[in-house]
Order: C-alpha cells, then structure tokens, then sequence
C-alpha cells in the first residue's frame, strides 16, 4: 500500500488507504472520476466547499451539508442514506467525500452502513483533514456532545491530496489543522525538526512547506494506520492530546475548531504526565506560535467527567499520552481522583506560562 504520486491525472494502483497527491484542483475531479472506475458516484460535501470550490464536485448527485460539527450527527447520516436511496444509488456505487473532517468522518461513516457498505474516497479540503483526520478508516458522528460516540472503522479506498486547495481556509481553519500537525510532528522525529525550522513559513502558508509537512504527515499516518487498523496497537500515539481535548470539547459545546482542542490537550496531557522537559517546553513554544488558544474555564471535575466517556477509557482509569522520548508515546492510566489533581495542578502553569488569569 504505497502512496501514488499523481501529477496529471494517471492512476496506476488501486488498493486501500492509498494516498494520492496532486499538484493543482483541477485535476481532483479527473483523478475520483478515473478511480471510480466508471462506477457511480454519490458525493457529499458542505456549503463551504461549495460556495469556494465548485470545481471540484460532479454535476448531479451531491448532497451539500452545513458546514461545522453540529452537522456531525445520526440524523444527518440518515438524512445523506435517504438521498443515496431516492437517488437509486446501490452497493457497486461509491461514496465521495469532498471537505473537512467533519465531512469525511460522516460520508465515511454513511459508506460504512448503506446496504451495509460501499466503497468511499476522501478528498481531504482542510489542513486537519489533509494530514490527520482522512487517513487510517476513523469514520463516525458524534452523540450527546460527545465525539464520535458512533462510529465504524471504514478505510477509504484513497485519499486525494491536494495542497493547493489550502489557500482559500479561513485562520481559524488553518490553526485549527496546525493543531493536528503538531501533534503529529511531536510523533515523528523529522516531521518535527521540519516543522521547528519552518514554523513561520507554515503559519504564513508558504507553499513548498505546506506541501513538504502534509506529505510527511499524511504519510506518517497512512504507516501507522496501516500497521494497526483497527487501533488494537501503536494506532493509540495518534491519539495524543485528544483525551483531554475531547472532554474539553464536550465541555465548551465545540465553541473552538477540533484542532485548537488539541492544542489545549497537548499541553494539558503533557503537564500532567512525565514527559521530558525540554521536549516539552519545544512543543509548547510550537503550540504558541501556531496561536494557542485561551483555555475554556472548566472544573477539573467537570473535564473528569467528560473525559471519563473517551473511547480509549476504562470505567475506572483515564488514558492521556505522554512520556515521549526515542520516538514513542507512552500511556499513562489515571484515577479520577489522579486526573483532577493533575488537571488543576496542570491548568495552573498552563496560566502561568501564557500569562493569563
């Protein structure tokens, strides 16, 4: 399952999970319809893309969500299979998802459970799509405020990248994936010495570093994911800063984009386990430039409590992802009474360090 490079169009390989970089916009609806095989397709997408992209969505057969999380919902999954039915689309069709990951996670999740499933490809249009959430078959809706409480792990037959298709996120967007990005970078040793030396160029969108960071992030996903599918392994790392950028999440009714959650989570989770210091205040300095967000004012009680309904959690222990060092993440397992004395002692020098009440 190696990545295609794809330049003009040609696509040699069909498998799962495969990635599928191109240089410009114009080609992304060539290249799903060349791998669709002359199969029908069913895109989803949101207004967003929409209104900016046009371009890159076919002339019939597209259902056209609201944009943001609310829409990540069963309601809406049900609402996209019934259009797949009155439309007459059937299992040997293929589901297209073009948009962020909030449109990935629902069409992937929908390919899941129509006719008991058809094949889908991603076509990631946000930074935190391009190098996270599109890759590795994560497909889900959210229930109770809770994310991805439903869910199944549906692989997409590819992943079209195109970078370009970047210039046009709003900040918050653009933050919001930068998130994602460092998380990622803090998982791979030369992803994150790419990223520490162009931070700026990165926060400014300048292209050849755009294209180099969401080529070896995407990547570094695609191997660990393919490694591990179904998150019974090494899949958990990429899971770092989202114990506690979930439950905030939850907590603040998703006021900040996904990706600034992790931020909070990363910082939050790397205070409150032993994770080496100067790796630490690096990542942090990371986190500051990309524009770290301010802190939600909840409990520790009230984050424990949100936290204690992650998936990766047990009824009695909480999971957060520290401890780095040599290139691995380690878990560390917490009481609730252990998560909230941390989490305080956590949001303390959080407040002190930026400087902020």
């Amino acid at each position: 399952m190696s990545a295609i490079s794809n330049n003009n169009g040609s696509i040699t390989e069909k498998s799962e999970n495969e990635l599928v970089f191109l240089s410009s916009a114009e080609l992304v609806k060539k290249t799903v319809a060349r791998l669709s095989g002359g199969r029908r397709v069913f895109t989803v997408t949101d207004e967003n893309v929409a209104r900016l992209h046009p371009e890159l969505l076919p002339e019939r057969d597209v259902c056209v969500l609201k944009a943001g999380e609310d829409s990540k919902t069963l309601a809406n999954a049900e609402n996209v299979c019934r259009e797949m039915l009155r439309a007459g689309i059937t299992r040997n069709s293929i589901v297209v998802a073009v948009g962020g990951g909030v449109v990935g996670d629902l069409a992937g999740f929908v390919a899941s459970v129509y006719m008991r499933g058809v094949q889908f490809i991603n076509v990631p249009t946000t930074l935190l799509s391009q190098v996270d959430s599109s890759i590795g078959g994560k497909t889900g809706v959210n229930l109770d405020g809770y994310k991805n409480m439903l869910g199944a792990f549906k692989m997409p037959t590819h992943i079209v990248i195109c970078p370009s298709l970047l210039a046009t996120l709003p900040e918050r967007e653009w933050r919001c994936g930068m998130g994602e990005l460092i998380k990622t970078a803090a998982l791979q040793p030369e992803l994150y010495s790419f990223v520490t030396e162009n931070i700026e160029k990165l926060n400014s969108r300048e292209p050849f570093a755009v294209e180099k960071a969401v080529s070896a992030a995407a990547n570094f996903k695609k191997k660990v994911t393919d490694e591990d599918p179904t998150e019974k392994g090494n899949r958990i790392i990429l899971n770092l800063g989202h114990t506690v950028g979930h439950a905030l999440e939850k907590c603040d009714g998703h006021k900040l984009s996904h990706g600034e959650y992790v931020m909070l989570g990363i910082e939050l989770e790397f205070c409150m386990t032993d994770t080496d210091c100067d790796f630490r205040n690096s990542i942090f300095e990371l986190l500051e430039k990309a524009g770290m967000p301010e802190l939600p004012k909840y409990t520790a009680e009230e984050v424990c409590f949100a936290a204690k309904s992650d998936k990766k959690n047990s009824e009695w222990k909480i999971t957060l992802l520290g401890e780095i060092g040599a290139g691995k993440v380690f878990a560390s397992k917490m009481s609730g009474g252990e998560f909230v004395e941390n989490y305080n002692a956590a949001v303390k020098a959080f407040r002190e360090r930026h400087g902020r009440a």
